[in-house]
């Protein structure tokens, strides 16, 4: 078994160095493939699709542009990590811990992120499409120019989050708190907000149309 882990960390090391990760993070991705912690570590760029990270310390970790698509990050410790322009397709985030984290313009489509506490986190331009985010925390979260359509939601907290200039397009999110948000120019066509509160919320702009809002507490 042991065996196989190092001849793995090495194919990844190899595959990283091929695709232009930096050398001097080549030991630091080792250290996160073979003890899962990695608080603070630079992984700009780092190959790691498909990869089990789960409950993995990554906390104000840069994983700047990295290749996380697929990767198992269930529980992971990510606070305060920069993962701007990362690649997140289909990566498991169930339960992760993800306050303050940067994911401005990382494409998480498909990516499942039920539970996941995302408060105050930056989304701005990140790809959200097609996401589980059922249960997830985004209170106060920067979500300006997300793509959230056909995204799943619950019950959750999204007060004081921004989504301007963002898409809720065709997103079920019946029963979310959307108070005091900010969907300034958010285009909601189609989305099912039924019994959901905007109360406070600034709609100036935005496109409502076929929006569901029965029983919704509105502004």
């Amino acid at each position: 078994m042991k065996l196989g882990i190092l001849t793995t960390t090495g194919l990844l090391i190899a595959m990283g160095l091929a695709s232009g990760v930096k050398a001097e993070n080549v030991s630091q991705v080792k250290q996160l493939l073979e003890t899962k912690k990695c608080s603070q570590c630079d992984l700009t760029g780092a190959q790691l699709a498909g990869i089990d990270l789960s409950g993995a310390d990554l906390s104000g970790a840069n994983l700047r542009g990295a290749n996380l698509n697929g990767a198992n990050l269930d529980e992971a410790k990510l606070n305060e990590a920069n993962l701007k322009q990362a690649k997140l397709q289909g990566a498991s985030l169930i339960g992760a811990k993800m306050h303050g984290a940067n994911l401005e313009g990382a494409d998480l489509s498909r990516a499942n992120l039920s539970l996941a506490g995302l408060v105050i986190a930056t989304l701005k331009n990140t790809n959200l499409t097609s996401a589980n985010l059922i249960g997830a925390n985004l209170e106060s979260a920067n979500l300006a120019g997300a793509n959230l359509k056909n995204a799943r939601q619950s019950v959750a907290n999204l007060a004081n989050v921004s989504l301007r200039g963002g898409s809720l397009s065709g997103i079920d999110v019946q029963g979310v708190n959307l108070r005091d948000a900010n969907l300034t120019n958010a285009n909601l066509n189609g989305a099912n907000l039924n019994g959901s509160d905007l109360t406070g919320a600034n709609l100036k702009n935005a496109n409502m149309a076929n929006v569901d809002l029965k029983n919704a507490s509105l502004p």
